[in-house]
């Protein structure tokens, strides 16, 4: 019976050792020949940039191939890429030229040196958001958080329509300016939580709140459900938009954390602060030099 080929989106998700192409048991320094089927695919591109599919087999399956030791010799003598430059390690599998710098790397001290690339670029875009907090907290603000009251889904899966929404926003002193729990459904639906607010009049003292207002929420995602509700009633939309008036924190707080994936170097998602006051705390924490 055959193994399932297992396949992979990119390079990054083969387990290193495990996997490789035909061409890079070739290239080993003790090079090998595939001595088993095909065992997973990986979507990516070759040394020489071509993008593709490639063939991978397990290492452990392959068997040495038919070069002699002088014939092994004569090619280590050939070699100028056997040794690191930064840290001597000796690679079964050929170092690499890296960067502008034409240093021979080991894949290691080149994974090493692009998250070093990464964390300089992600301390020039924190030196930015720095000021940018500082900016907003100098404005006429408003830091709005939104949370919703589920329905659940429907027997077919689709997910209902929240029932109601709390939102609430303060200013830059943590004053609050709004505290509203406006219905998002038709009076007679279900799942309605007790002491909502008529959504007229709810989103009316929102707008009066927010009109001269810039605006940071936590993501422009999380007023998706208020605005599908909001069409649906017939109820325009209350919450300043368009360029320089609303921003997004998680945005800021992806690029100032400046947290990236060992694995990647891709800077890894903020979470959520979850409240209005937590929000104006990161914003201040951003805004701060000292932080």
């Amino acid at each position: 019976m055959n193994e399932e080929v297992r396949r992979y989106s990119y390079w990054g998700e083969v387990p290193a050792g495990t996997y490789m192409t035909k061409s890079q048991l070739q290239r080993l320094t003790l090079p090998r020949r595939p001595g088993g089927p095909v065992r997973a695919t990986v979507e990516g591109r070759d040394g020489a940039g071509r993008k593709g599919t490639f063939d991978l087999y397990l290492v452990t399956e392959s068997v040495p191939t038919s070069a002699s030791t002088t014939q092994l010799a004569a090619a280590a003598a050939r070699r100028t890429m056997a040794t690191c430059e930064e840290c001597g390690a000796r690679p079964d599998q050929s170092c690499t030229t890296w960067g502008d710098t034409n240093r021979i790397l080991c894949q290691t001290c080149v994974h090493i040196g692009r998250l070093r690339s990464a964390q300089r670029q992600a301390t020039e875009r924190r030196t930015h958001i720095q000021s940018q907090a500082a900016e907003l907290l100098d404005q006429d603000l408003a830091v709005l958080h939104i949370t919703y009251t589920s329905r659940g889904t429907t027997p077919s899966g689709r997910r209902r329509t929240p029932s109601a929404a709390h939102i609430t926003a303060l200013d830059t002193t943590g004053t609050t300016l709004i505290d509203t729990r406006p219905r998002l459904v038709p009076p007679r639906s279900k799942n309605i939580p007790d002491h909502t607010a008529d959504p007229g009049q709810a989103i009316d003292e929102i707008r009066a709140a927010l009109k001269e207002k810039t605006v940071v929420v936590w993501s422009n995602d999380d007023l998706t459900d208020l605005a599908t509700a909001l069409h649906t009633l017939k109820i325009a939309w209350p919450i300043p938009g368009g360029y320089n008036r609303r921003h997004e924190l998680q945005q800021m707080a992806l690029a100032w954390r400046g947290d990236l994936d060992p694995k990647t170097g891709n800077p890894r998602a903020p979470i959520a602060p979850g409240r209005a006051e937590r929000m104006l705390y990161l914003l201040q924490q951003m805004a701060s030099p000292t932080n």
